[in-house]
């Protein structure tokens, strides 16, 4: 095993997805690879695992980022999710990962706005938005509805057979929503734009997605490499799955507009330029015609 990150498609055994600790006397990495994915990798690549590696040591931002994405989750963690009005009853809200602080942010950030102008409309922006932790984006999504199934998450083990669940007085529900997607747009992102269009109709703006659905636990070695496990897939409430496939918007817009209008970061939102305001009032027109 030569490189830094390696992947098994499977189910980890005894450990729940969401990188809580596993359960009591949790096996070796030797122990449940041999038990659950002997089948599907040589017996001399699990002779070279560090066989006293226990399974709880578990990254909680491993899920659904790649290795490029893996290692710049140091500075993720800073990236907030912040608010912009557009006008007087549309909102702009930019989530540019989804980490441990995102929900809470969203909230903060919601209510603040909601409070000043009287918002009818909110633009999400998930344009470059790799990833990062379900549980961030399940918060987020909660936000915005009521009640009913928001995704669910499948496996070869019973603890990953999860489902999530709205629950009442989220700030935005009711509210119009539009989605700006991308092809980088993937995994936890994809799934709260899925789940919004899903389940708060909302309308789907830019490009195709990444299309990403893999729940993913990294565990890392004491010889400095990792091991990536793809342990579960997510589904919307309807059933549906976009690995491979990814989320095709409901409202094109071509690559080079995007392009000239990158999603906006806090240090520009305060100082919104003529042409920014135009393209975002225009994701706000094309909901009307939706």
């Amino acid at each position: 095993m030569g490189s830094k990150f390696h992947t098994i498609n499977g189910m980890l055994a005894a450990c729940i997805f969401s990188a809580t600790i596993c359960a009591q006397e949790a096996p070796t990495l030797k122990e449940a690879v041999r038990d659950q994915y002997i089948d599907e990798m040589e017996e001399d690549a699990l002779k070279k695992l560090d066989g006293n590696e226990p399974l709880s040591d578990l990254d909680a931002y491993s899920h659904f980022l790649g290795e490029k994405e893996l290692l710049n989750v140091s500075l993720s963690a800073d990236s907030e999710a912040f608010a912009q009005a557009i006008n007087t009853e549309a909102l702009y809200l930019g989530i540019p990962v989804f980490h441990v602080k995102t929900a809470t942010q969203v909230h903060q950030t919601l209510l603040a706005a909601l409070k000043v102008n009287a918002v009818k409309t909110i633009v999400i922006d998930l344009r470059g938005n790799r990833g990062g932790l379900l549980n961030a984006a399940i918060e987020v999504a909660d936000e915005f509805i009521a009640d009913g199934k928001l995704a669910s998450t499948k496996g070869r083990q019973d603890s990953s057979n999860l489902v999530f669940l709205a629950k009442p007085g989220g700030l935005a529900e009711g509210k119009r929503v539009a989605v700006l997607i991308d092809d980088k747009t993937a995994s936890a992102a994809e799934l709260l734009a899925g789940i919004l269009r899903i389940n708060a109709n909302a309308v789907l703006i830019g490009q195709r997605s990444f299309g990403k659905s893999a729940v993913q636990t990294q565990i890392h070695l004491k010889n400095g490499e990792a091991l990536s496990l793809t342990t579960a897939s997510y589904y919307f409430s309807d059933g549906s799955v976009l690995h491979h496939h990814g989320l095709e918007p409901d409202k094109r817009i071509s690559n080079w507009t995007l392009n000239r209008h990158p999603p906006l970061t806090q240090a520009s939102a305060h100082k919104l330029v003529s042409r920014t305001n135009k393209f975002l009032q225009n994701v706000v027109n094309k909901l009307d015609g939706h």
